[in-house]
């Protein structure tokens, strides 16, 4: 009778070892996706977005960089929950824009910045762009019997194989500020002949903020 009680007892280690390997893999499986995607909309994060233009690597693509406009008076007017509902709504109509595209990725980046990327051999980010203003202009509910318009200062480029992607998403804040600077509610395409700007590794503060305290200031560009 030993040997039964033994290898039943094998037989058992085997299975526990087994359900403790997939219940780990499940938990790494989960731990990369949770360290790759915003918590809010399901959307990629930074790193997530990343890890897709990695993936990209040797390939052209579009990149639509989207800065809200005028969100903070959302949170303010109707609190936080009616803000997220935005942020939430505005993921999902930014993801319908990409939704047929293989390899494409849709981060939120920032509190209310979104980038859009996609594979092209052609460039198409002006039109992308476009689409994106335009899935933005229908009203979306925030609160009960509340709904709210948004707009956005869009900034799109079209990268070669091989362009620096911290350049190329450093035109395309660029692009973005400069429709914030006419008042937002439009989008820029950065020149392919100005060529791409240069990024300083040091911290800075982003343009946008940099707007928003010349804004405060009350200095005009």
């Amino acid at each position: 009778m030993l040997l039964p009680a033994v290898g039943a007892l094998s037989l058992a280690g085997h299975v526990w070892a087994a359900r403790v390997a997939r219940s780990q893999r499940a938990r790494l499986v989960q731990a990369r996706r949770d360290a790759t995607t915003d918590p809010l909309t399901g959307l990629a994060n930074r790193a997530g977005l990343d890890a897709a233009l990695d993936d990209l690597d040797g390939e052209s693509y579009d990149l639509v960089l989207v800065d809200l406009d005028k969100f903070k008076p959302v949170n303010d007017t109707w609190g936080h929950d009616a803000g997220d509902r935005l942020l939430v709504e505005i993921a999902a109509r930014l993801r319908g824009c990409l939704a047929d595209v293989e390899d494409s990725v849709v981060a939120r980046i920032g509190g209310d910045e979104f980038v859009l990327a996609a594979p092209s051999s052609v460039p198409l980010a002006h039109f992308l762009g476009a689409e994106v203003i335009a899935v933005l202009a229908a009203p979306i509910e925030v609160a009960d019997g509340v709904s709210v318009t948004v707009t956005a200062s869009v900034g799109a480029i079209h990268a070669t194989a091989g362009e620096d992607r911290a350049r190329v998403k450093a035109a395309a804040d660029a692009a973005a500020y400069e429709v914030k600077l006419r008042g937002g509610d439009g989008l820029v395409e950065h020149n392919p002949l100005a060529g791409l700007p240069e990024v300083d590794e040091r911290p800075l503060l982003r343009l946008r903020e940099l707007a928003a305290l010349t804004a405060v200031l009350g200095v005009t560009a």
